[in-house]
């Protein structure tokens, strides 16, 4: 690992735990990134520092040089390395989620517009599509759809959809670890 992929760990270390913990392998995702750095640190060093001007001396080059390093290292870490974030508890992540989540009455709006529709009918696939998307089995959707009222099975139906809640919430943090 290159200086950069170690500063980006240890950064990562303090100011996101559980983000370094959910990295399925750390060292390969920190070699990658300390090399993705100093590509860019390279590139942009270069771009900063110019063409060397007519008569510079040793020690001026020197330090032109330094100084486009140390500022295309600040320019890049701060893009790609520091996490500005700071890490939300579980309970405040849960929230965030449930504050930002479909809910449930859009799902109840859906069947409404499918009972609305001319054919009053759905495909298998939707069916399924809205199942997989809301976390329920396919039966739930149908009878959803043939319920007089959407809304007031979703009602009756309070606890189904505080569990499948807790199904999508926990889907999310699996694929989305950040």
């Amino acid at each position: 690992m290159n200086k950069y992929a170690l500063i980006a760990e240890d950064h990562w270390k303090t100011a996101a735990p559980s983000r370094y913990a959910a990295l399925p392998n750390p060292a390969q995702y920190f070699e990658e990134l300390g090399e993705q750095v100093l590509s860019q640190v390279d590139d942009l060093s270069q771009r900063i520092a110019g063409p060397d001007p007519v008569g510079e001396r040793y020690l001026e080059k020197v330090g032109r040089l330094t100084m486009a390093q140390k500022q295309a290292e600040e320019i890049v870490l701060a893009d790609l390395v520091w996490i500005t974030t700071p890490e939300l508890s579980a309970d405040e992540e849960r929230d965030e989620w449930e504050t930002t989540r479909p809910m449930d009455s859009a799902l109840a709006r859906w069947a409404e517009s499918v009972q609305d529709s001319p054919d009053g009918v759905t495909s298998t696939d939707e069916e399924e599509r809205m199942a997989a998307e809301w976390a329920v089995p396919v039966s739930f959707i149908q009878e959803l759809l043939a319920a007089e009222s959407p809304s007031r099975f979703l009602t009756a139906h309070t606890d189904t959809m505080k569990r499948v809640a807790d199904i999508r919430y926990q889907q999310t943090t699996e694929t989305h670890p950040e």
